[in-house]
């Protein structure tokens, strides 16, 4: 009787065990942070992911949720899921992104669920927990406006909260006086509690000196005191825009795409589109303004180009000059946040491409030139210009009255030739240069100029015969005026009348006149 006793336990026990073990719950998923995190400083309204990672041995069909852990004895089947995965059929890593509010405040742990029917028990266990705290708060944004301003005008430094809704809080204001040396803190401007607003101001007037500004701010929150860091700084720089013409393959020049220094870093100039007269007007003004700034002359040509390869986030433009000031900062200036397909414009001066010289085999640098008929002329031009690199190139053209005869390739310094073959044809002669590896490709002046004139002398035979003819008329005149004999002449002497007192009586005495006598 006792066997038969013991072997009904033993099938009892085997049955027991077969029934809870197929009741036990499937091991536990991992549950980490998917990015290391410093728990000590989570902010408010942030977003923290989290990382489940399910077991090979797990009965998949799965999905995977997470939730809170409120109590020691809390199970699976107890726990409130916050976020469901999607069914997985492999092991995988499934990652949750939670809100960090209060209501997420506590221990979070992960746990999956089959989905197939034969599961006595389709949950697994509740992964190691993780304490989510609020620790700390977004920090506030400081702000300029306007961000763009001259010296001796005004601005007003804003301080806002990141949260819309918060309420009871304190922002607190902070400057620095730029430069910075290494070492110096920050300065405390003041601060001020809020109840029903989220911002705080500063008005600063008739500014010259550059600053830094910077905010934090602290709140009570669930029972105890958050602070957030200090807010990116924001400077607030009086402008006063120099420009420079700058182009990536040559640095800075007389031509190239309009810069100005904004918050002390060079920002290309925005440029709009051209559509209207006044608009065209306004920008050759400008451009006209850049060059003479620059000390570069006058404008040649302008132009809107666009460049995506130049990276800014700010910038300025609207600029529009009426041509008469003397720099760009005495014009109106516009601060630009998003340029606009990236626009910009692109200036070249006269003193980027000054006039060509022209000369002519022979006789050099002449404005005026005879040549025979039957006579060939060689005329040479040349460009040099300080702006330009050795790796700068272009073409010579060569034309007589305004028309094309012929280019040439060149590079700066560097002389080219045309020969006018006979007859050449008579017209004024000219070059100009094209500055092909440049972005817009502009052209010189016209050169230093020489009109070529056709002469045909007369015959010389004639003229020789003339000449030795008169010549020898001549020889004969002096011969007979020199060589000549003359028939010599001998005048009578007279002698001057004289008078004399006659003691006897007082008539005058005239001498007779002498004459020659034949014996």
């Amino acid at each position: 009787m006792i066997l038969p006793n013991i072997g009904a336990l033993a099938v009892f026990w085997i049955m027991c065990v077969r029934n809870t073990a197929s009741q036990a719950y499937a091991p536990a998923p991992s549950f980490s942070y998917r990015f290391r995190i410093n728990e000590s400083n989570i902010e408010l309204n942030s977003i923290v992911e989290f990382a489940c990672g399910t077991t090979w041995n797990a009965p998949y069909p799965i999905t995977v949720s997470v939730g809170k852990l409120e109590s020691p004895s809390q199970t699976p089947e107890t726990t409130e899921a916050w976020v469901t995965s999607e069914v997985i059929r492999r092991s995988d890593i499934i990652y949750f992104t939670i809100p960090v509010t209060a209501k997420y405040e506590g221990k979070i742990v992960c746990w999956y669920k089959s989905t197939r029917t034969d599961s006595k028990n389709p949950y697994s266990e509740l992964s190691s927990p993780i304490t989510l705290v609020v620790s700390a708060l977004s920090h506030p944004k400081v702000t300029v406006h306007p961000n763009l301003f001259r010296k001796g005008e005004n601005y007003t430094v804003q301080c806002d909260s990141a949260y819309n809704l918060a309420t009871n809080f304190t922002l607190s204001l902070y400057y620095h006086i730029l430069p910075v040396t290494p070492g110096t803190n920050w300065t405390f401007a003041g601060s001020l509690f809020l109840t029903n607003y989220t911002s705080i101001v500063l008005r600063q007037t008739n500014v010259v000196v550059p600053i830094e500004f910077a905010c934090s701010m602290e709140m009570l929150y669930n029972g105890k005191v958050l602070h957030s860091s200090l807010s990116k700084s924001e400077q607030a720089i009086p402008e006063e825009l120099p420009v420079r013409l700058w182009e990536q393959e040559r640095g800075e020049s007389c031509l190239g795409y309009l810069d100005v220094t904004l918050k002390g870093k060079w920002e290309p100039v925005c440029q709009r589109e051209v559509d209207t007269e006044a608009d065209s007007s306004a920008t050759a003004a400008t451009a006209e303004v850049a060059c003479r700034e620059l000390g570069c002359g006058h404008v040649l040509k302008w132009e809107r180009l666009l460049d995506a390869r130049r990276l800014f986030t700010q910038t300025v433009g609207g600029i529009r000059c009426i041509g008469k000031e003397k720099k760009i900062k005495d014009c109106p200036v516009e601060q630009i946040e998003d340029c606009k397909q990236r626009g910009m414009l692109y200036i070249v001066c006269s003193d980027a491409l000054p006039r060509p010289k022209l000369s002519v085999d022979m006789y050099g640098p002449v404005s005026e030139l005879y040549v025979k008929d039957k006579e060939n002329v060689k005329i040479s031009c040349s460009i040099d210009s300080a702006y330009l690199k050795s790796k700068d190139y272009g073409y010579l053209e060569f034309r007589r009255d305004g028309a094309y005869l012929s280019q040439s390739y060149s590079k700066p310094g560097n002389p080219e030739s045309f020969t006018q073959y006979a007859p050449v044809p008579q017209g004024e002669y000219e070059c100009v240069f094209q500055l092909t590896s440049s972005k817009m490709k502009p052209k010189s002046q016209p050169s230093n100029s020489v009109f070529i004139y056709i002469y045909n002398p007369p015959d010389p035979v004639p003229i020789i015969a003339g000449v030795l003819t008169t010549a020898v008329g001549l020889a004969i005149l002096v011969y007979i005026c020199i060589y000549r004999t003359t028939a010599e002449e001998v005048q009578p002497n007279e002698f001057p009348q004289t008078s004399s007192e006659n003691p006897y009586n007082n008539a005058s005495y005239s001498p007779q006149q002498l004459e020659a006598k034949e014996t």
